[in-house]
């Protein structure tokens, strides 16, 4: 009896060859052929007919050709735990580069939680950059603030500034319609689209104020909007123009391109808010909802943009695939230190904001406060009145009188703890969230004369610098009854030095 053991599981192969006897059989009388045996059944061995009858008919030595035959299935489970295991080997790694080479038993455990908290957080578009201590604020001066005039004939306001992902280039807009390309280097002018004459027809560009610019983050593509109720859109690498989109029935005030896309979200002080195909120079849909004129827009990589309504004292929250909105109601107060119920000031306008991350926000507005807020919550986690100091005016009637500096402009370096607003108090002032994320405090102030019409900080890549750009003028850029005296229309460009002890600042991927 053939032992078990011995038995292969693998089919031979039957010849197609016939065999000798088969041979001898058709070649003599073919009645002498014993009777063909009948085909076993699907479910019956073929060990007895085609496994080898002796311990000499088998091949002990498995050949390298037919192990490699044969293919090991691996079940969701096994190959879930065979990708952890290749994961935390790759956390593993890293933290030995970035230790020095420290044996894996020497790491404590709360460095590979803290490096999955990380990833988790950044896979899910919150917070995951603590960088606000790495920066030396204290070596900037004069000295380190540079600035990069409009040049002759453009001596209007500077509206609005966009700085490229890679820190190469920035943009600035004015008051006269025209649109200025720099190098971040070296300040040179670059390119200039020139404004055109107020009510000429048939103009390629803008007529009027320009509010707002945008640049996709793949750097193809420059939108700009203005008073003349016109986006165009701007080729970045040819420095010509592409389209012009004209749907809008008042000025354009804010401009977005949603990260990793080039979809984009515009805002009107028609009260509306439309979307745009910039690839397919289409337009989208329009969303409906605030009561008074949009003043800013902001997005993130999500399909959703958040804005800001002026007047209506709201900021929203557009989710655009489910065709719904969170509204968020402003109007914070600032009451007296004495304990008394008596208001000082009262927030009557919103006019900027910026995302954080994608459940994380900031407004700011003309009571001169700064509020953070959660997207899960209607009110404010925090919010610091007369964030830029008070304005004191004489009156012979009733003396000096204090107002807050309004916020004029507001950005933050994505998904980390820092950002930076803007007024005319003569600085732009930094920020520090704390480490619970429902609180700020003031880290550093950078001087600068004028009126911050606009900012825009950025860790570019890959030379992981961090530029603040700041679109300096001398009134405001909705308005034109603010005057401040000494102030220049300029954009000014102030790089953000690194403590020595610190490791360069990582870019958030797009």
């Amino acid at each position: 009896m053939q032992d078990s053991f011995f038995a292969s599981t693998r089919k031979r192969k039957r010849s197609n060859q016939p065999s000798d006897r088969t041979k001898n059989t058709v070649a003599g009388n073919a009645t002498t052929a014993k009777p063909r045996r009948a085909p076993k059944k699907k479910d019956e061995s073929d060990d007895e007919a085609d496994g080898p009858s002796t311990l000499a008919d088998m091949n002990l030595e498995a050949s390298e050709a037919e192990s490699s035959e044969e293919e090991i299935e691996e079940t969701a489970a096994e190959k879930r735990v065979r990708l952890a295991k290749a994961y935390l080997d790759k956390i593993q790694h890293d933290m030995d580069e970035d230790l020095g080479g420290f044996d894996a038993a020497d790491l404590d455990r709360d460095l590979i939680a803290e490096r999955l908290k990380k990833d988790d957080d950044e896979a899910a578009g919150k917070i995951h950059r603590r960088i606000a201590d790495k920066f030396d604020f204290t070596s900037i001066d004069d000295t380190k603030i540079r600035s990069c005039r409009l040049g002759r004939g453009n001596n209007q306001t500077v509206t609005a500034v966009v700085l490229a992902d890679n820190g190469q280039f920035f943009y600035t807009a004015s008051k006269d319609g025209s649109i200025i390309k720099y190098d971040t280097t070296t300040l040179k002018k670059l390119h200039t689209f020139p404004g055109g004459r107020k009510g000429a027809k048939d103009y390629i560009g803008h007529t009027q104020d320009i509010l707002a610019l945008a640049l996709s983050s793949d750097h193809q593509y420059l939108a700009s909007g203005g008073r003349d109720k016109l986006i165009n859109i701007w080729s970045v690498k040819d420095n010509t123009h592409i389209a012009t989109f004209s749907l809008h029935k008042d000025a354009v005030s804010g401009l977005a391109f949603r990260k990793g896309s080039n979809q984009l979200y515009s805002a009107s002080h028609d009260r509306t808010i439309k979307l745009w195909n910039v690839d397919e120079r289409a337009y989208i849909e329009t969303l409906f909802g605030h009561q008074d004129q949009i003043t800013a827009i902001d997005t993130l990589s999500r399909e959703r943009c958040m804005t800001t309504g002026g007047r209506d004292k709201t900021a929203r929250l557009w989710k655009i695939v489910e065709e719904s909105q969170l509204v968020y109601r402003g109007g914070v107060t600032t009451k007296d230190a004495d304990g008394s119920e008596r208001i000082l000031y009262a927030e009557g306008s919103l006019d900027c904001v910026a995302q954080i991350d994608e459940d994380i926000f900031v407004t700011g507005g003309d009571s001169g406060a700064i509020s953070l807020w959660d997207i899960n919550r209607k009110k404010p986690l925090f919010s610091l009145s007369a964030a830029h100091g008070l304005n004191t005016t004489h009156s012979e009637s009733e003396g000096d009188i204090d107002t807050p500096y309004w916020i004029t402009a507001l950005a933050c370096i994505r998904y980390s703890d820092v950002f930076v607003s803007g007024s005319w108090d003569g600085f732009v002032r930094v920020w520090k969230l704390a480490a619970d994320n429902k609180s700020f405090q003031q880290i550093a102030q950078i001087p600068v004369q004028g009126v911050v019409n606009s900012l825009q900080i950025k860790t570019t890549f890959p030379s992981k610098r961090t530029i603040l750009v700041i679109g300096v003028g001398q009134e405001l850029r909705l308005g034109r009854w603010l005057r401040v005296k000494g102030s220049k229309n300029c954009a000014k460009v102030v790089e953000l030095p690194i403590k020595k002890s610190s490791h360069p600042i990582e870019n958030v991927p797009v």
